[in-house]
């Protein structure tokens, strides 16, 4: 708005003025009353009117104004408050719009406004009477009984939540959902009576609708009222006999009774059946799978259910992933890649499935497969930081170490809007590229960036302190960082080696031999590395002989040959 700033300071001084020649009497007040209403007015009219053009930094100061004139006027209250909402300032925009609320208690997107932000700040008890205020104006609007049901709950109060449940039935009548949400607040305060009466009137009320015979039959069967349960499933057998739901119902009866046979029949039945729809049938896949895995059991007779499954439907996606889970599970990594790789040329922008099928190459290392795999990934999706960090560290792997940064820098670029942490992670694995091809002061700025960004990222606390130790310089700096890895980890024999090998620079050599042994006492099998610096730490204390056999184990290890024989050699610490 060009001209905003001149009618803005003419407001103003038309303000001053008009308080300016007030004079005291009742008839200058009753003016200057009315004039303030004026002014106000303005301010609010032309605001809205500046929102409308888009210009918002010109609309909030003309609200704000207004609402310097009028500190009650509940419109300009709800104006300001969607603004501070938008600038984060969420405690001054409940504050503003309980003022709106309270300044016009009829007014329905007020109170409307009020009630939903308190829901969502948690401040259950002024929603609760917000909304039940709304109910009582607004008998016509059944949503709002919803609304208060919720707030009820959240304060703990099921029993007025079930008041409101009633009172939308009366005006709505019997329906599903509503018996549902009913049925289960009945069970969470351990009133199973009310709850199969809710099914069964449901049921009653619709007495050809199969549906509901099945779910009065699960209630009965999840009660233990089994000849009761089974009458409901005959009877929609004999009205429907190739229900599909009807298999699930039974599956479930017969998981609650142990009889695991029987289970598993009804649920490939209900896998094979063609009634039931694509979304309940591959949630059903999936449940399924998850149990079998867990208790890693009739795993053989799974590939002949997804060959069936990916007849019905060979061209969704996930299908496919849930095969590709599969075969990672049984271990057949090259046909869990296949289906992987099927699964992402059907959804390319599923970031998910590009990851799992790199995940697979690199567990198999196939380093080209996986570059290859996540070039064409970053095509579909260009906001993943782990595509780019699986990508990289592929190309590490085949020394290709100036590509393997570009692309780190690329996602950083890419990921601006990536948390704290994530982008940590990405400065994180540049230093190490950077260390790697000896650019140890770049490598050091990268790691100072990711922990600014997140200070507990472990990853780098460790590698940093590693390799200022190595170099053996900030070396308090260093303890400091490998002291929070071993504090979080205080298990990982990869932590406790660096943190001993930092005491083992500073020349505290009985503490470090302690933080040497816990490391090797925590490896299923020690490294050369952790082996060596071992030996180095028994030299440095005086044992000799102890010291020379950690070299040897290190030497057989595939430890670093030409070091560790000179210090076998020579029985003694040999500086690298």
């Amino acid at each position: 708005m060009k001209h905003f700033g001149v009618i803005f300071l003419s407001a103003i001084a038309l303000y001053v003025l008009l308080l300016t020649s007030c004079t005291g009497t009742r008839q200058a007040t009753a003016l200057a009353d009315e004039n303030l209403r004026q002014l106000y007015n303005y301010y609010y009219t032309e605001g809205k009117r500046q929102q409308v053009l888009g210009d918002n930094d010109a609309a909030f100061a003309l609200f704000s104004e207004a609402s310097r004139i009028d500190t009650a006027a509940p419109a300009v209250q709800l104006a300001l408050a969607n603004y501070y909402l938008g600038l984060n300032q969420a405690d001054t925009a409940i504050y503003m719009l309980r003022k709106a609320a309270e300044g016009d208690t009829t007014q329905y997107w007020y109170n409307f406004s009020y009630a939903r932000i308190a829901s969502l700040a948690g401040l259950n008890d002024e929603a609760a009477r917000i909304w039940k205020r709304l109910v009582r104006q607004n008998p016509d609007k059944p949503e709002l009984n919803y609304a208060l049901a919720d707030a009820l709950l959240a304060q703990g109060d099921v029993e007025e939540a079930l008041a409101c449940y009633d009172s939308l039935e009366n005006s709505m009548g019997l329906s599903e959902q509503l018996t549902i949400k009913k049925m289960e607040l009945h069970e969470q305060i351990g009133d199973t009576t009310a709850m199969i009466a809710e099914a069964e009137k449901l049921q009653k009320a619709f007495p050809a609708n199969t549906s509901y015979m099945l779910l009065l039959g699960d209630v009965y069967a999840n009660l233990h009222r089994d000849s009761a349960a089974w009458e409901m499933y005959e009877k929609v057998s004999r009205l429907e006999p190739d229900n599909g739901y009807l298999y699930l119902s039974r599956a479930s009866y017969y998981s609650l009774k142990g009889d695991s046979t029987a289970y598993h029949r009804e649920m490939k039945a209900a896998l094979a059946n063609g009634n039931i729809d694509m979304e309940t049938k591959l949630g059903i896949f999936r449940e399924y799978i998850a149990a079998l895995v867990s208790k890693q059991v009739n795993l053989e007779a799974l590939d002949t259910l997804y060959v069936s499954i990916i007849e019905q439907y060979p061209q969704e996606p996930l299908v496919r992933q849930l095969y590709g889970f599969y075969l990672y599970v049984i271990k057949d990594y090259p046909r869990a890649s296949e289906q992987y790789s099927i699964a992402a040329d059907l959804a390319p922008t599923e970031a998910d499935t590009w990851v799992h099928l790199m995940a697979l190459y690199l567990m198999e290392e196939k380093y080209e497969p996986a570059v290859e795999t996540g070039q064409r990934a970053l095509q579909y999706v260009h906001d993943n930081p782990t595509i780019y960090e699986m990508t990289s560290a592929a190309l590490v792997q085949q020394n290709r170490y100036d590509e393997a940064a570009q692309i780190i820098t690329t996602a950083i670029d890419q990921c601006s809007e990536a948390s704290s942490q994530q982008l940590s992670s990405l400065y994180g694995q540049l230093g190490d590229i950077y260390h790697q091809t000896g650019r140890t002061n770049e490598a050091y700025e990268q790691y100072d960036k990711a922990l600014n960004l997140y200070a507990s990222n472990i990853a780098v606390l460790n590698n940093y302190s590693y390799f200022l130790a190595l170099e053996g310089k900030e070396l308090s700096k260093a303890e400091r960082m490998s002291a929070m890895t071993i504090k979080e980890y205080p298990d990982e024999p990869t932590y406790l080696d660096t943190y001993a090998y930092i005491l083992f620079k500073k020349e505290s050599y009985s503490l470090a031999r302690i933080y040497i042994e816990r490391a090797i006492e925590k490896s299923q099998e020690p490294s050369a590395e952790i082996l060596e610096h071992y030996g180095d730490i028994l030299a440095c204390l005086g044992e000799t002989d102890a010291a020379v056999e950690q070299w040897q184990k290190a030497l057989d290890a595939g430890g670093e040959k030409e070091l560790l024989e000179k210090k076998i050699e020579q029985r003694a610490y040999v500086t690298p």
